[in-house]
């Protein structure tokens, strides 16, 4: 049950990673690898392997193929990939995740940057899948806008690969009324009605932190309602207000959203809500650790 906000990010092409990929090549070597270079001819060939030192969930296969692509063009090095994997897989210590072909200095050259991406990206994916397992019946997992400039489609696809659910992407394809703009406004309605006689059609998000807003922000008809800042007793006081107005007016609960310092420790106090609860962490793109996987060359 991924009840989906707006359009999943479930899929990467070059527009995606392509900006980064490049970035990232450029910076690590404006002016080659004297080291390899010096060491080791174009014509010296190896093979190698991607290793898990611990176990994890597979994200970064679907932008491999976009990396060898850009390197070759960049700097006329060819390396093969035959991946073992696919994003999403679940893996333990010691797996192979993929295998490489190519000249030792094209290797040694690309092994930073394809492990950058596949640490990062696979880092995120496995705290998410983490998160998943531990929610209880009727709770997702929320990914948020708290990510590096430049890698929002890449760690929303790794949350999405973790089992989790992508909110909004970016500002201008979803309203989300926050307290700020709801005070500004001078109240739930006149900031709802605004939006909607200038963005007709555009999915809208309440988010309220009391108990009586929430009737106010029902009448705007959301897509979602945001419960933020309240602990398991306030959620269950606040769907219940939510499931008795539904019923009285007959009309279809929103997604229910909650924030506010969630973390996989809190997640037991949303064990068997009414109704169903998307959590929304930060700390599963802005504090992820790298995976510790190796490339190995044979």
């Amino acid at each position: 049950m991924r009840p989906h906000f707006t359009s999943p990010v479930d899929s990467l092409d070059r527009s995606d990673c392509e900006t980064l990929i490049k970035l990232a090549l450029l910076e690590d070597a404006p002016n080659g690898d004297p080291t390899s270079e010096g060491i080791f001819s174009k014509e010296q060939m190896c093979t190698a392997s991607v290793i898990s030192r611990e176990p994890g969930v597979m994200c970064g296969a679907s932008l491999t193929g976009c990396l060898t692509s850009i390197f070759f063009e960049l700097t006329g090095m060819q390396v093969n990939v035959l991946l073992s994997l696919k994003d999403g897989d679940r893996f333990e210590k010691g797996s192979v995740l993929m295998k490489l072909s190519g000249s030792i200095p094209a290797m040694l050259r690309l092994e930073r940057i394809l492990l950058n991406f596949l640490q990062y990206l696979s880092g995120i994916a496995t705290v998410t899948a983490n998160c998943v397992a531990q929610a209880p019946a009727g709770v997702f997992i929320l990914d948020t806008r708290k990510t590096l400039p430049g890698y929002r489609r890449l760690a929303k696809y790794a949350v999405f690969m973790g089992g989790g659910t992508n909110h909004r992407i970016h500002l201008s394809e979803m309203a989300m009324m926050k307290d700020n703009h709801i005070a500004a406004a001078g109240g739930i309605a006149s900031a709802a009605r605004n939006i909607r006689a200038r963005f007709p059609g555009l999915p809208v998000e309440i988010e309220v932190d009391r108990i009586e807003q929430i009737e106010e922000a029902l009448g705007e008809n959301p897509k979602v309602i945001l419960l933020d800042n309240m602990n398991g007793g306030r959620i269950r006081e606040a769907i219940k207000v939510i499931r008795a107005y539904c019923d009285r007016t007959g009309t279809k609960p929103p997604i229910i959203e909650v924030s506010g310092g969630w973390t996989p420790a809190r997640l037991p106090e949303l064990a068997g809500l009414d109704l169903p609860v998307g959590v929304s962490m930060g700390f599963l793109t802005h504090t992820t650790r790298f995976l510790d996987l190796s490339l190995e060359i044979a």
